[in-house]
């Protein structure tokens, strides 16, 4: 299953994660948000974490 096509799937699911390491917003980016994935292409995120939040909440996030 390509990344566009399971993202719909899992967009409700992603901000709940994300706010459960402090992130407050979640972007996505690059070939899958303009639609012109390939099957190299991987999921870019940009994360905006709440003031004070450590690396290891970021590491965290990327492990879920």
């Amino acid at each position: 299953m390509s990344l566009c096509a399971d993202l719909p799937e899992r967009r409700e699911e992603i901000p709940g994660v994300a706010a459960g390491h402090g992130a407050r917003r979640v972007r996505v980016f690059w070939s899958v948000a303009r639609d012109e994935e390939t099957p190299e292409s991987d999921l870019d995120l940009l994360v905006e974490f709440e003031p004070g939040r450590s690396l290891l909440d970021h590491i965290a996030l990327a492990q879920d």
